[in-house]
């Protein structure tokens, strides 16, 4: 059994396979103590192989399959302990998370290495696909996850939550402040939604509250450094 340390939760996983080890390897602890056992059963892997065929048309490897059960039960419980799954890529610069997310496509890797490379050594980059955000203290912070898309762009910090950008593709760049409920509903469409009626109610109180204190944008972009400069001066304004 190992231990991982993933967004401030020990976890202790019995790896069925030696490829979901590597995957998680950059979590691992050497703390005894754990707070959730996550153990992936045949009837796991089962069900993520129908439901990925049912979504693509094809099933996982077992491996993956059981990467992403284990992601799944980390997603249910934290939401009993302030936080929650977000679809997003993040990054940070000045001491703060920057936060780009929208429908897959839709260009939110794209718009993260175009700050990399305008901005260089200042970026740091947290989660390019699947990180976690918990509440403390009254702030959000997003953690890195092994979760960190195909290209496995992300590493192993955490930073509060500065801004908020939902893309869209455009042929100009411009950022426009959004309202709270028009906030909502696109971030519901970017997190798992609990089947419980009294995890989705903890859900919608955290994400309010996340509203509350965060400035979220529209991105209208393109591909271009110029794109990268419009998002940094919104979020600069913060």
């Amino acid at each position: 059994m190992n231990i991982y340390k993933i967004a401030e939760m020990n976890i202790a996983v019995s790896p069925r396979y030696d490829y979901t080890e590597r995957y998680l390897s950059e979590y691992l602890t050497d703390e005894s103590e754990f707070e959730l056992e996550v153990v992936v059963t045949d009837e796991m892997i089962a069900y993520e192989h129908k439901l990925n065929a049912e979504i693509h048309g094809d099933p996982m490897g077992d491996a993956l399959c059981e990467i992403t059960a284990i992601l799944r039960v980390i997603c249910d419980y934290i939401i009993d302990r302030a936080g929650f799954f977000f679809h997003c890529s993040c990054l940070k610069i000045d001491g703060k998370a920057v936060v780009f997310t929208a429908p897959s496509g839709t260009g939110k890797s794209t718009h993260a290495r175009l700050w990399r490379e305008h901005f260089g050594d200042r970026v740091e980059m947290i989660n390019d696909d699947k990180p976690l955000v918990r509440m403390k203290d009254d702030r959000f912070i997003i953690y890195g996850t092994p979760w960190n898309g195909k290209h496995h762009i992300g590493s192993n910090i955490s930073a509060p939550i500065g801004a908020i950008f939902f893309l869209q593709q455009a042929g100009e760049n411009r950022c426009e402040r959004i309202d709270a409920v028009t906030a909502l509903t696109l971030l519901l469409q970017q997190t798992v939604i609990p089947s419980s009626k009294g995890a989705l109610s903890k859900l919608l109180d955290m994400l309010s509250k996340l509203l509350e204190t965060t400035p979220t944008y529209r991105l209208y972009c393109d591909i271009s450094y110029e794109a990268a400069e419009t998002s940094y001066a919104a979020f600069k304004e913060t």
